[in-house]
């Protein structure tokens, strides 16, 4: 299975200058504090956590840190070392990483918490790579996915300031349905499924004047006014996030 939108070059390059700090990580991830807690629910102590392409390792060491889980990092990226400073950073000393390809490796264990952040819409046939997801899941797991949702709205935008980081996006992936079909093909239990987050008004490439006007118009309107009804209401149209959480039956 070859169908990658990108390369691991690109994702080497993409997090080259990644710094890491402990209050950036909490910022980062604190924010679906909500979700995790629906994800581990009342006793996760002694469990175990794998991420599925988990460079550079934020959400697990934050992860491990508030629930006392063993976080493993699956990620073909081959410097291990920013991996390693997020685990340090909150003090996170027993973990694993597996520098591995995904769409190759065969797990030899499954998990207790399956997680996805950004993985599977980079790929043309996504849902054979959700379908792999579950062969890392135990008898009684549970998984979280995150996508970004560039539908609606948004895909306008993004075609206007952002046309490069649209297209190594497939967003065919970037629908409800296609997760209570997931849900479905695996008799999986579908614990949430959601649109999060605000308008992602951020852009990945250099900017023509024009386009710098579209994007300060963006980002100002969406900060200051906008963004307090999108999180109250989360849509297609403006939210930036589709987050489904999962439990085996």
């Amino acid at each position: 299975m070859d169908d990658k939108l990108t390369t691991q070059e690109y994702w080497e390059a993409y997090y080259k200058r990644n710094n890491v700090s402990k209050q950036q990580i909490i910022n980062v991830c604190s924010q679906y504090d909500t979700y995790w807690d629906l994800l581990f629910g009342d006793k996760p102590e002694g469990k175990n956590l794998i991420e599925i392409g988990g460079f550079p390792g934020r959400y697990l060491a934050y992860l491990a840190s508030k629930y006392n889980v063993k976080p493993t990092c699956l990620d073909y990226n081959s410097d291990a070392k920013q991996i390693e400073a997020s685990f340090n950073v909150l003090d996170v000393n027993d973990y694993d990483i597996l520098q591995k390809d995904f769409t190759t490796y065969e797990t030899p264990k499954t998990y207790d918490y399956v997680i996805s952040n950004g993985f599977i819409e980079h790929f043309e046939d996504f849902n054979s790579i959700l379908d792999n997801h579950v062969s890392y899941l135990n008898e009684h797991g549970k998984m979280l996915i995150m996508i970004p949702n560039m539908k609606g709205y948004i895909k306008l935008y993004k075609r206007l300031v952002d046309p490069k980081n649209l297209a190594i996006h497939n967003l065919k992936c970037m629908s409800l349905d296609v997760f209570r079909d997931f849900a479905t093909r695996h008799n999986l239990k579908i614990k949430e499924l959601t649109y999060f987050g605000g308008f992602p008004h951020a852009v990945h490439q250099e900017l023509n004047i024009v386009q710098k006007v579209i994007y300060k118009l963006h980002r100002l309107f969406f900060k200051k006014i906008a963004n307090k009804w999108v999180n109250k209401y989360p849509s297609k149209q403006f939210s930036s996030t589709i987050l489904a959480i999962f439990e085996k039956k």
